[in-house]
């Protein structure tokens, strides 16, 4: 059974890829302010590739970990190193990073063991000084949301809740941006009022009843909420 077949296929228009790849600049530009290159970058979940041009172009010794063969095939024709396999555990050796990104990837773990299993093998790979980037959904904005959008969501993710689990997990938290796209602030609870219109009850049933169920589908997964965290192992 092909694994994310559906995203490896996916296409985007050209403002969405404009909008997606501004997004992918800021998040990068968050761990390279911490970290800069030249460091050993490791991405969980590389999709289809835009951190991994990024890296490449700064300078890191970049590889990555997906689960995807489809995905992991197109980022080898391009000339990435990528190792097939699902995490955890990670296909790394002890203290061979200096950055391992993640991109929502924790909320697709199973279930507890999984999620701290994670980032125990995130602090074994990482050098002393490295640094934790991972991005999560906000649960307690997207809801049921948060099910439908992917069906291998499974782990429940908040920000109470990631930073307990890193704080466990041997890591300190040294940063936190809450974000929908780019906007943070006050940018950003307005787009989430917003998106209280596309939840209103009985928005389902009538985009049953007039085929618009996935235009519905777009305006709330552009209007998702995401954390980002940056994280350093002591």
């Amino acid at each position: 059974m092909a694994f994310y077949r559906t995203f490896s296929e996916k296409k985007l228009t050209g403002v969405g890829a404009a909008r997606r790849g501004r997004i992918e600049h800021a998040r990068f530009a968050m761990v390279a302010a911490v970290t800069p290159a030249p460091s050993d970058f490791i991405e969980v979940g590389p999709g289809q590739g835009a951190i991994s041009e990024l890296a490449r172009e700064a300078g890191y010794r970049y590889r990555a970990v997906e689960p995807s063969p489809q995905l992991c095939a197109q980022l080898r024709e391009r000339g990435f190193e990528v190792t097939e396999a699902f995490t955890p555990p990670f296909p790394a050796d002890d203290a061979s990073a200096d950055i391992v990104y993640a991109d929502q990837v924790v909320e697709h773990m199973s279930g507890i063991d999984a999620a701290r299993l994670w980032v125990a093998e995130a602090l074994r790979v990482l050098r002393p000084g490295g640094t934790l980037f991972v991005v999560v959904p906000d649960y307690l904005k997207e809801r049921e949301f948060f099910w439908d959008i992917d069906y291998t969501h499974n782990f429940i993710t908040t920000e109470r809740r990631m930073r307990q689990l890193l704080y466990d997990g041997g890591f300190d938290v040294t940063r936190m941006v809450r974000s929908i796209g780019l906007a943070t602030g006050v940018r950003r609870d307005v787009l989430a009022a917003a998106a209280l219109v596309a939840n209103i009850p009985g928005v389902d049933a009538l985009s049953r009843y007039t085929g618009t169920q996935e235009l519905v589908f777009k305006i709330r997964k552009n209007l998702f909420e995401t954390l980002a965290f940056v994280a350093r192992r002591p």
